[in-house]
C-alpha cells in the first residue's frame, strides 16, 4: 500500500470554501510538492487539516477529479495523477508572453482540428462507465462563479477525452484548457455564454451516448465555431484590456 504523502495545508478562509480547496491542492500538485501517484490523506483528514467540513472537501475532490488532477479508487484512496512538469511550465510561459487575441484564436484553431477526433475515438472506445463520467460533469450546471464553471467545462472536455483511451489526447487537451482559461481569466469569461454552452455539451453527449458519429462531429463543430464567433466578435474589448 502507497504511504499517505504528508505535506501542510492552510486554514482556509473563505465564502466559497471548496474553491479554496481546489486552489490549494491544484497549487501543490503543479508545484511537484505533491508527486504524481501519491495517496492524499483521507477526507476527513484533509477536512481537519484544512478546518473545513468534509462536503466541501468532497465538492474540491470530485471538481479535480474531472480536472484529471486526481483519481479516486474505491477501496484504495485518492491518487495524484501524472503530470508532465516542463510542459506545464513552457505552457504558462507561452501564456504570459504570447498576444492575448491571437493565442485564443489559435487554440480555438487547434481544438477545431483535434477535438472531432478525439470524439470519434471516445464514440469508439469508450465504456459505459467512462460516458457516465462525462454526463456527470453536467450536474453542477446551478454553480454559478466563473473558475467553478471553467473547471467543470474543462471537466467535461477532459472526461471525453479519457474515453478516447490515448493518453496524448488527455494531456494536449489539459495543455489547451488550461491555457484558455489563463488567457480568458485576463480578458472575457466565456461563461457569460454558459447556458450555451451547457446546452451545446448536452447535446454532443447525447451524440456519443447514442455512438452517432457524423451528429457528434456536427454538434463539436458548431460548439467550437460558437465560441470562436464570440471571441472573434470580443477582439476589440480583448485588446482593451491587456
Amino acid at each position: 500500500m502507497e504511504d499517505t504523502v504528508l505535506v501542510e495545508f492552510q486554514k482556509v478562509k473563505n465564502t466559497k470554501v471548496y474553491e479554496t480547496v481546489i486552489s490549494q491542492l491544484k497549487e501543490k500538485i503543479c508545484s511537484g510538492e505533491l508527486g504524481p501517484g501519491k495517496l492524499l490523506p483521507p477526507e476527513r483528514t484533509l477536512a481537519d487539516m484544512m478546518g473545513v467540513s468534509r462536503a466541501s472537501i468532497r465538492e474540491a475532490l470530485k471538481i479535480l477529479e474531472y480536472m484529471g488532477l486526481i483519481k479516486c479508487k474505491p477501496g484504495e484512496g485518492t491518487f495524484i495523477s501524472t503530470l508532465n512538469s516542463d510542459i506545464l511550465v513552457d505552457k504558462l510561459n507561452y501564456v504570459s508572453t504570447t498576444e492575448t487575441d491571437t493565442l485564443l484564436l489559435d487554440l480555438i484553431e487547434l481544438r477545431e482540428i483535434i477535438e472531432p477526433k478525439i470524439i470519434e475515438l471516445a464514440i469508439k472506445r469508450g465504456t459505459a462507465e467512462e460516458l457516465d463520467d462525462i454526463e456527470r460533469s453536467l450536474n453542477f450546471t446551478g454553480i454559478l462563479d466563473d473558475e467553478t464553471f471553467y473547471m467543470l467545462d474543462a471537466g467535461f472536455h477532459l472526461a471525453i477525452a479519457r474515453a478516447s483511451h490515448n493518453t496524448f489526447t488527455i494531456s494536449l487537451m489539459e495543455i489547451m484548457l488550461d491555457m484558455i482559461h489563463e488567457t480568458e481569466k485576463r480578458t472575457i469569461s466565456l461563461s457569460r455564454k454558459r447556458e450555451r454552452i451547457v446546452q451545446e455539451h448536452k447535446d454532443i453527449l447525447k451524440c456519443i451516448k447514442d455512438r452517432d458519429k457524423e451528429r457528434a462531429l456536427i454538434a463539436i463543430q458548431k460548439h467550437l465555431n460558437n465560441i470562436r464567433m464570440f471571441i472573434e466578435k470580443n477582439i476589440q474589448n480583448i485588446m482593451h484590456n491587456i
